[in-house]
């Protein structure tokens, strides 16, 4: 089988749906000999932030001499993305391979898996057959029945808890937690970054319910410098800090990560210069990404109103020192399931010009509707697809000085990187 069939035998499978339970990627797993047993992980769940934390982790382990995989979702450009071993994708004919080794396992199940679950068998069995020491694994959705929800790590992670996806996680914030703290397991530590006393109280019962440490991550850092190249943070017990990561609100992944760093100290050998080199090498593509200089183009993944309003404070810190006479420029796509009002209600009215487009996915909202939320803020706004298009022609109108931010969705995000930005 080669790589194009692998990708069209994909296409056949579930993937518009949510199928909660680990029936069928344990059924899976097993027909491949549970090669997640053998994997030391770490496990990183959580509403933002969690791909960030898994670039640092990884980064930094694998500075310190580890051969490291990453499994994360969704992609950007291509389906390999999501399965990486020190940061290369996974090759067509290994995942062809595996594709191919997977299918009469699927095809002998009366519950066809979701391609996400068909995904993580492969990712994980990839991972064994490369023999990495350690796989840092993001959860998909939720925790508690999501697809990697199996596997027994070092060091169990959840950045926070926000409001996303509560219709399929709902129907309120504490089951939301419940579900993202299903990832706690007996004797394993966990690691926070979560704030807020009522979900922190839900967290803090599963772990003791497990057995488990609650560590949070309340270590005191703060931004010192930043450029378009990265940015210099001070961190409690590690002084200044390198980072290759753009975006102010990276100080609270910064904390979460350096906190699961800490946990996994007994187990692994951690260099404070595998740590800092780590951290000044990470990178996180589509996560107040920097396309391009004069004019300045930023794309981000933002699509949530948390999301949403830690994007803005780093496009105003960027946009006062660098840009304060360009044009605002938004270029806006989102997913109808999303809080779309209560994104646009903080973002639009920073911008003088909002653009709406639609991503090419089934579940993107109409730009007409967006147009209308615009119009209710008072707010003119043009209408554009595809992305490409909408690009291209928000790119034609830019002067020097201008910047344009593309957000909403990380789909729209992936577009416009496959239109190479």
């Amino acid at each position: 089988m080669g790589y194009p069939a692998a990708l069209a035998y994909l296409d056949r499978l579930p993937s518009r749906e949510v199928k909660p339970g680990l029936e069928r990627i344990t059924s899976l797993l097993e027909g491949l000999g549970e090669p997640h047993r053998k994997l030391r992980a770490i496990h990183v769940g959580g509403t933002n932030g969690k791909g960030s934390v898994v670039a640092m982790l990884a980064s930094v382990l694998q500075e310190a001499g580890y051969r490291v995989g990453a499994y994360t979702s969704p992609h950007l450009l291509d389906w390999r993305e999501r399965v990486r071993i020190d940061g290369e994708w996974i090759p067509e004919q290994d995942f062809a391979r595996l594709i191919d080794r997977l299918i009469p396992l699927v095809e002998g199940m009366e519950d066809r898996p979701t391609v996400f679950e068909v995904l993580t068998a492969l990712a994980f069995q990839y991972f064994h057959d490369r023999d990495v020491d350690l796989a840092v694994v993001e959860v998909g959705l939720g925790g508690r029945f999501d697809a990697t929800n199996v596997i027994e790590p070092l060091v169990a992670v959840i950045t926070n808890v926000r409001r996303d996806h509560l219709d399929l996680l709902g129907p309120d914030m504490d089951h939301l937690a419940w579900e993202k703290a299903g990832i706690v397991k007996p004797g394993v530590p966990l690691v926070t970054g979560e704030q807020s006393p009522e979900i922190l109280a839900i967290i803090a019962q599963e772990s003791a319910n497990r057995g488990a440490e609650l560590r949070r991550a309340m270590r005191q850092a703060e931004q010192v410098e930043f450029t378009w190249e990265g940015q210099e943070l001070h961190a409690d017990g590690w002084g200044r800090l390198k980072l290759g990561l753009l975006g102010p609100y990276q100080l609270e992944n910064l904390v979460v990560t350096l906190e699961a760093l800490e946990a996994l100290r007994p187990s692994l050998k951690l260099t404070r210069r595998a740590v800092r080199d780590g951290l000044a090498k990470a990178r996180w593509p589509g996560r107040f990404q920097l396309l391009g200089q004069r004019p300045y183009i930023i794309v981000d993944g933002a699509h949530n109103p948390d999301g949403v309003r830690a994007l803005l404070t780093g496009l105003k810190l960027y946009h006062d020192r660098y840009l304060p006479r360009g044009r605002r420029v938004l270029l806006f796509g989102a997913m109808r399931d999303k809080e779309v009002a209560a994104m646009g209600e903080l973002l639009f009215p920073w911008f003088e010009e909002l653009i709406f487009t639609k991503p090419d996915y089934y579940r993107a909202i109409e730009p007409r509707s967006l147009q209308e939320l615009a119009a209710e803020l008072g707010q003119p706004a043009q209408v554009v697809v595809p992305a490409s298009e909408a690009l291209r022609q928000a790119r034609a109108r830019l002067s020097p000085s201008d910047l344009l931010c593309v957000t909403g969705s990380l789909y729209l995000v992936g577009e416009i990187l496959r239109e190479g930005g």
